[in-house]
């Protein structure tokens, strides 16, 4: 069994685990497993390892000559054990990735599920079926496994915390004046509240942590979310810049020629450009119908590359619910909710633009001979953002 729906027991304790502030994912035992000592390092294992910066299986040579052993740490309901854990991918057929704890076989039975995380270099697992740890931590015991999850959350939440009491204060003081008009106000406005240089750096805003602000009124919530910018790699691309693109398929509106579309792998846009994703290649191409049949490449970008950007742009990342609000003849800002999320889900990133959930956005324009682009922009449907990320978001009020 590689999935299951889990009981309301065993979503309380993941919950519980979840509140340390590290990235997560499910390891399903099976019985298979167990009588073999072989866990199969899933995808998601797979993402979690490589995103903490300790494995990448993709790299790895098969054979026990190449395996590798990490600590780990099983927490128990009365104690925390010490195991080692081995990676490694075997040298038949082809080489699926693999996982073993140490004794794992005394503390597992089949279809029992674990939680696994990963900090500083050292892999967690907890027993979701027959740990007891909510009920533990709802009576306030203190026992090894609560102290280490204890431990966790204050080593993973000094940044977050500090960064939130500033939220906390703006939101007190009432409504932001706006420092500037257009798109980006909201976002400029709280950076400058906050004390943060406005620069072009892609790099997270605040110690690591990104900051994604979004106007929240009445009927607007629906609009996409905006992950992050990146622009087709041009050597792959039959067109070779955004000028080229805009003067193939943009059109003329006020004396300006522009291209502002949304292109997903559903259907073909008003322009003519769609998406598909090439599996073999692990490409993300944007093309477009000549005649009936036949297929026009147009820019191509390596899914590596996206993984990349929404990887590190979004480690972890604030998105700020702004409501947008009169000051006399000035516009403001009302900040009203954050959502906290950490650990993107490459896997989960796929299968979004795969099923039009991920889309992009062009927006290039062309005004008194000069080309500029916003973009191009990658943004995921509101509803589906919780799902972009291996551990469970946090909503924080504001007001």
């Amino acid at each position: 069994m590689n999935s299951r729906d889990l009981t309301p027991f065993e979503k309380a304790n993941l919950e519980t685990v979840q509140l340390a502030g590290i990235p997560t994912t499910l390891l399903f035992v099976t019985a298979t497993g167990l009588q073999k000592s072989i866990m199969d390092a899933t995808l998601s294992v797979r993402t979690l390892l490589f995103q903490a910066g300790v494995h990448d299986f993709a790299t790895q040579r098969q054979g026990q000559a190449y395996k590798r052993i990490l600590p780990g740490k099983l927490l128990l309901t009365d104690r925390v054990v010490d195991v080692l854990v081995s990676l490694y991918r075997p040298a038949t057929k082809k080489g699926d990735p693999r996982l073993w704890p140490a004794h794992f076989t005394r503390y597992a039975k089949p279809d029992d599920v674990f939680v696994v995380s990963v900090f500083g270099g050292v892999l967690f697992f907890l027993n979701l079926t027959q740990s007891n740890i909510c009920e533990i931590s709802r009576l306030g015991l203190i026992t090894p496994s609560v102290s280490c999850l204890a431990a966790l959350r204050r080593e993973t939440s000094r940044v977050t915390d500090e960064l939130l009491a500033k939220l906390y204060q703006l939101a007190a003081q009432g409504p932001l004046r706006s420092v500037c008009h257009g798109d980006t106000a909201i976002g400029r406005t709280i950076e400058t509240a906050l004390g943060i240089p406005i620069n072009s750096s892609r790099e997270p805003d605040y110690k690591g942590i990104e900051l994604k602000a979004k106007r929240w009124r009445e009927g607007h919530g629906r609009t996409r979310y905006t992950l992050f910018a990146c622009v087709p790699d041009w050597t792959l691309s039959p067109c070779k810049s955004s000028a080229e693109i805009l003067e193939r398929y943009g059109y003329a509106r006020d004396a300006v020629r522009k291209l502002y579309c949304t292109v997903s792998t559903l259907k073909a846009n008003s322009q003519g450009l769609q998406f598909r994703i090439d599996a073999d290649l692990a490409r993300l191409v944007e093309f477009t119908w000549s005649g009936q049949t036949r297929k026009e490449d147009v820019a191509v970008w390596e899914l590596g590359r996206l993984h990349k950007a929404f990887g590190e742009k979004h480690k972890e990342t604030f998105w700020i619910h702004a409501v947008p609000v009169k000051l006399g003849c000035d516009d403001g800002f009302l900040l009203s909710e954050i959502v906290h999320t950490k650990g993107p889900n490459l896997a989960q990133f796929d299968d979004f633009l795969e099923d039009g959930v991920i889309t992009m956005d062009h927006l290039i324009k062309k005004n008194m001979n000069r080309v500029s682009e916003k973009g191009p922009l990658f943004k995921v449907t509101p509803g589906r953002l919780n799902d972009l990320f291996l551990s469970a978001p946090r909503h924080i009020p504001l007001a």
